[in-house]
């Protein structure tokens, strides 16, 4: 597999944000996934950044491998390839475009590690039997551990399980391609952003309820806390993107509930801290405002220049429905400690 990486062009698409791309094409090769990784520590790219598929598949463990490296880079996929027009270079956003193209076999596996998985039209995504061809009781031994290798894999990416049964039921000779709704349906792709992932966390004292999430604007998390000595507090990590000096300068700091019917003011007593790519906001609760969080719709953090200011930074409400019971026993348990 050949992997080019284009980063923005121009002062303006630096600006602006985005325009960071790697095209990822051909047979996966043994050894694909040691060449991925030289790529992105040579290259360092942004979590911004979109890998453009375009293979039949190839080694799956080199696949998988890749996947991997993909999701620990927080980059997203998408099928195809993403061409550059040269002959726009005064200009100063240069044209692009997204020529259709095909995912199969263990290149599907590759796409399974982006963080956001985008699909347009146009697109192929087909899958089939993972096997050793030559059918000897060692290479049936092999298979029966690279499946369970895939089945892992598949699950910390958060796939349906019945990806699997879709691909162990088509013989490794044919090929089903999968529709656009059936992939939402399993959740192969997103979209722009991904479901809040809700759990229950303890660490060093500290125990905290908290949902994160992947969208465009990078991998956020808020959380409800509970620490030894000091009760309850709203934590919440938002990926900055270059951002970081906004998020810890701009004056307005609001913990925003259920879908910004109620907006807290807490400018004053937020704690800003910055720890690489991610700024962290903490801010002290009393009971009453962990309760009110606890039994909130929704719940997150914006950051802006003013009250009037129309844009903001931070985290959009997540919405609590898969962490509704864990919000309120975590409360119910701690409250009044």
């Amino acid at each position: 597999m050949e992997f080019e990486y284009t980063d923005p062009q121009t002062e303006l698409e630096r600006l602006v944000g985005g325009f960071y791309y790697i095209n990822a094409f051909g047979r996966i090769e043994p050894g694909d996934d040691v060449k991925f990784q030289k790529l992105l520590t040579g290259a360092s790219p942004p979590s911004v950044t979109c890998i453009y598929i375009n293979s039949i598949g190839g080694d799956v463990e080199s696949a998988i491998n890749i996947g991997r490296a993909i999701r620990a880079w927080r980059l997203s996929t998408e099928i195809g390839t993403y061409v550059l027009h040269h002959e726009d270079v005064s200009a100063p956003i240069i044209r692009r475009n997204l020529l259709p193209g095909n995912c199969m076999s263990a290149a599907t596996l590759l796409y399974l590690g982006g963080r956001l998985r985008h699909f347009h039209d146009g697109a192929q995504f087909g899958v089939h039997q993972f096997s050793y061809k030559n059918p000897s009781p060692e290479h049936v031994g092999q298979s029966q551990i690279l499946s369970a290798k895939i089945a892992g894999y598949v699950a910390d990416m958060g796939v349906s399980p019945d990806f699997l049964e879709i691909s162990s039921s088509t013989p490794s000779n044919d090929l089903k391609l999968i529709d656009k709704d059936t992939l939402s349906r399993l959740g192969v792709t997103t979209g722009g952003i991904t479901d809040v992932r809700w759990t229950v966390q303890a660490r060093s004292g500290v125990l905290y309820v908290r949902g994160e999430r992947d969208s465009m604007f990078g991998h956020h998390k808020v959380m409800l806390v509970y620490a030894k000595g000091s009760g309850f507090l709203f934590h919440a990590v938002i990926e900055a993107q270059g951002r970081q000096t906004e998020l810890t300068e701009f004056p307005l700091v609001e913990l925003v509930l259920d879908h910004e019917a109620t907006v807290w003011d807490i400018s004053q007593r937020a704690l800003r801290v910055v720890n690489g790519d991610d700024v962290n906001i903490i801010v002290k609760l009393d009971d009453t405002e962990a309760r009110m969080i606890a039994s909130s719709s929704s719940f997150g953090v914006r950051v802006r220049a003013s009250g009037e200011a129309p844009v903001f930074l931070g985290i959009s409400p997540m919405d609590t429905d898969g962490g509704k019971e864990q919000l309120e026993t975590f409360y119910s348990v701690l409250g009044g400690h």
